[in-house]
């Protein structure tokens, strides 16, 4: 197929990898997220409750990237739960 890209590590008629044999699988509430690389820290601005109401304030949190498991993954790495 013309613009079909396949990674070099993948041959055809292989067994089929997916997410959840991959040593770096996880799952964070209904999302599959990939822990190969640190979480992404993400700041949002938020209102401030009284006596400072009306400033907004910076709330950093961290989460790891969620991930389609049908997706093709180049840093596939056996040792997850199949």
């Amino acid at each position: 197929m013309a613009g079909l890209i396949i990674p070099a590590g993948v041959r055809p008629g292989a067994a089929a990898r997916s997410c959840r044999q991959c040593r770096f699988h996880g799952l964070e509430g209904p999302d599959v997220v990939c822990r190969r690389y640190p979480p992404q820290v993400t700041v949002v601005m938020v209102p401030q409750p009284a006596p400072r109401a009306g400033q907004l304030a910076p709330q950093p949190f961290a989460t790891f990237p969620p991930v389609v498991p049908e997706h093709v993954c180049g840093e596939f790495a056996a040792g997850g739960r199949a």
